[in-house]
């Protein structure tokens, strides 16, 4: 049987048309960013790996990670069994959004890491082998900072997969672009 409270959220139809709307936003959010990293694509001299789609992408949704909606962008992306390489962005209702760096395979070893861009400015390494975990706060990591670059350069070197983020409280998602932006000129070395 529902609870009382369970019921009222049930039948009270602002719940849902809230929720609809919230969606929508946030995928329009993540849509424009994509067309923001476009640009910086075309603009810029990265070197990015030649199968990598610079076209944006369909956004990833779902009702249930970990109990919790969700939307995800992978662009740029390649994303193979063998070889992956994505930037991926990553709103976690009533979580946190997050941007990231995974690599692994061919891509792992021919794209060229700068830890020192990342060093203090609250990126991690991911520890954990599962390269496509959400909670990422709750996975054990390391803080890239001055005092553990070398121990991350070490890690990085003995690892096929890897991945590089950044977490966000959902409280600074009206920077989200702005954020988003910051993080993929790190990742891709410009100013």
């Amino acid at each position: 049987m529902l609870t009382p409270e369970q019921n009222d959220f049930l039948i009270n139809k602002e719940n849902f048309e809230l929720k609809s709307s919230l969606d929508k936003a946030l995928n329009r959010l993540l849509y424009e960013f994509q067309e923001e990293v476009s640009t910086l694509l075309e603009q810029s001299k990265v070197n990015l790996p030649i199968e990598l789609s610079k076209l944006p992408g369909k956004i990833t949704k779902g009702n249930n990670h970990k109990g919790f909606p969700f939307q995800v962008s992978d662009f740029p992306s390649s994303l193979s069994k063998q070889h992956i390489f994505s930037f991926r962005s990553v709103i976690w209702y009533a979580h946190h959004f997050s941007f990231s760096l995974i690599l692994s395979g061919q891509e792992r070893s021919e794209f060229p890491l700068d830890m020192k861009r990342l060093e203090s400015k609250g990126y991690c390494l991911l520890l954990s082998e599962t390269i496509w975990e959400t909670d990422l706060l709750r996975e054990p990591h390391l803080i890239i900072n001055s005092q553990n670059l070398n121990e991350i350069e070490v890690l990085i070197n003995k690892r096929d997969s890897l991945k590089l983020f950044k977490v966000f409280s959902l409280n600074h998602i009206d920077d989200f672009k702005r954020l988003g932006v910051e993080c993929f000129k790190d990742f891709f070395g410009q100013s």
